[in-house]
């Protein structure tokens, strides 16, 4: 892969070619923004040298190939180089171990997308780049690595890009949510079993511990685990050995630890539910991942990559965020952090129309979460309203007005249809129900319901007084 640069001055150009091929890359040198928009492909350029005068062409090439790592070049603060997509930006004059410097972190964390598919480092606020700057130096040494944060704000991502960036990386990288074992089979979990060492112990079974030799392991929320469990942790962790539950040896093993806590591990262990002698073990290099809160200059980026990832996976084109959905997103205090984020994006990736994404898919700053399509909008009739949701209910069943029942006595979902006279009920939230009566037609079809001054529906969504209502029915 190829780093293209653009700069209207060819020296500078000349002299950024020369720095990208000292790293070993293939320069791609152009002076013609006509030029580069022309030949710039994400099939031979991982990263992209762009010049603060065309802050156009930085938008336009993260619109079009998000893949594109973009680092700007300039004479000003850099924000409006950032706020247009660049992930790094090197004020002039800059020192060429500078850019080398920047060019390698870019390269290392789209490797680790390329190499196990999950999502890239994205770095663009000062604080995660300190943090960014901070894993590179732990990464490729040996010592045990603390990630602190909330949850959702990207501790297993970074744990991947010290692994990718180790001397480990060609081993293997195994992670274990401790939150989400019962601790009566953590044990076995982490450290294996022998055949027979318990009822159901049908045959031999190797731990966490032993599936990382040398390689890492990632104990994901640490701080969940029994206080009994933690004194065997931490004998694993001086005499790296592990013993399995049954087994008459130990066995050594070699690994390195990283692990991962939302929790204020400090309290917890003034709380005495953690030891301290093993935060002592785990925390040689602490790292606290910042909230997407409080790193505004990540907002922008992250969507922008979470849309090309959602096109990606689901064979799309990319959509363009407006100016009102990056103003809601930056308005948005994200309290699901970048996991929150990524499932807002999707959503407005697969619900909006055309190629834009609007505001209407981004939640407001009270929380309160949008519904485009099912809210009404203004000057809007009933009627009008209801075609459009029996529309899209219509496209989203792929145009199929009935469904066979099962042969069990419920309904399968709200477009079942059966072939007797049933009591449905219509329930809103706020209302009390409104007894509704499902009946089918006398010719082979679609199921219709009426009520109460109601008209005959071939669907079992409907909509009334502006709010949504759905039937379930029973015998």
């Amino acid at each position: 892969m190829g780093i293209a640069i653009l700069d209207s001055d060819a020296q500078t150009v000349n002299l950024i070619a020369e720095i990208v091929a000292e790293t070993g890359e293939t320069p791609h040198p152009f002076t013609s923004k006509d030029r580069f928009l022309e030949l710039v492909d994400p099939h031979k350029h991982s990263i992209a040298v762009v010049s603060e005068e065309f802050k156009d062409v930085i938008e336009g090439t993260k619109q079009v190939y998000d893949s594109i790592e973009i680092v700007g070049i300039g004479t000003s603060d850099g924000n409006a180089c950032l706020q247009a997509g660049a992930a790094h930006y090197l004020r002039k004059p800059f020192k060429a171990e500078d850019l080398m410097e920047v060019l390698g972190a870019l390269r290392a964390v789209g490797g680790v997308a390329a190499t196990n598919g999950e999502p890239s480092l994205v770095a663009s606020d000062p604080s995660m780049l300190a943090v960014l700057e901070t894993v590179r130096k732990v990464a490729p040494t040996q010592a045990p690595v603390l990630l602190m944060g909330e949850s959702g704000t990207g501790k297993e991502v970074v744990a991947r890009t010290i692994h990718a960036l180790s001397r480990r990386k060609d081993g293997p990288y195994v992670g274990i949510n401790l939150a989400a074992i019962p601790e009566s089979l953590l044990e076995s979990e982490l450290f294996g079993y022998e055949k027979g060492a318990f009822t159901g112990a049908y045959a031999t079974r190797i731990g966490k511990f032993e599936q990382a030799h040398c390689g890492t392991i990632l104990l994901d929320e640490v701080t969940e685990i029994g206080f009994g469990l933690q004194a065997k942790l931490l004998r694993v962790l001086q005499e790296r050995q592990i013993d399995r539950v049954g087994g008459k040896a130990p066995i050594t093993v070699d690994f390195r630890v990283i692990s991962t806590t939302n929790r204020d591990i400090e309290e917890e262990i003034r709380a005495g539910r953690f030891r301290q002698d093993l935060f002592y073990r785990l925390n040689v290099i602490s790292i606290r991942i910042p909230a997407l809160r409080d790193r505004p200059g990540d907002i922008l980026p992250l969507a922008r990559h979470f849309v090309a990832k959602v096109a990606h996976r689901e064979g799309m084109r990319e959509k363009r965020l407006s100016d009102g959905a990056k103003d809601a997103l930056m308005r948005y205090p994200w309290p699901g952090n970048v996991r929150e984020m990524e499932n807002v994006i999707e959503r407005a990736m697969i619900l909006a129309d055309g190629d834009t994404i609007t505001e209407d898919f981004i939640p407001s700053p009270n929380g309160a979460a949008r519904a485009p399509g099912i809210e009404p909008a203004p000057g809007l009739t009933i009627q009008e309203m209801e075609r459009r949701l029996i529309t899209a209910t219509l496209e989203k069943v792929g145009g199929n007005r009935t469904r066979p029942r099962p042969s069990s006595a419920s309904a399968s979902g709200p477009c079942a249809t059966s072939s007797t006279s049933t009591r449905g009920v219509v329930k809103n939230l706020t209302s009390p129900p409104v007894t509704w009566t499902i009946r089918p037609p006398r010719d082979p079809g679609p199921s219709v319901i009426s009520g109460p001054g109601a008209d005959w529906y071939d669907n079992c969504f409907i909509l009334r007084g502006g709010r949504l209502w759905a039937t379930s029915s029973e015998r």
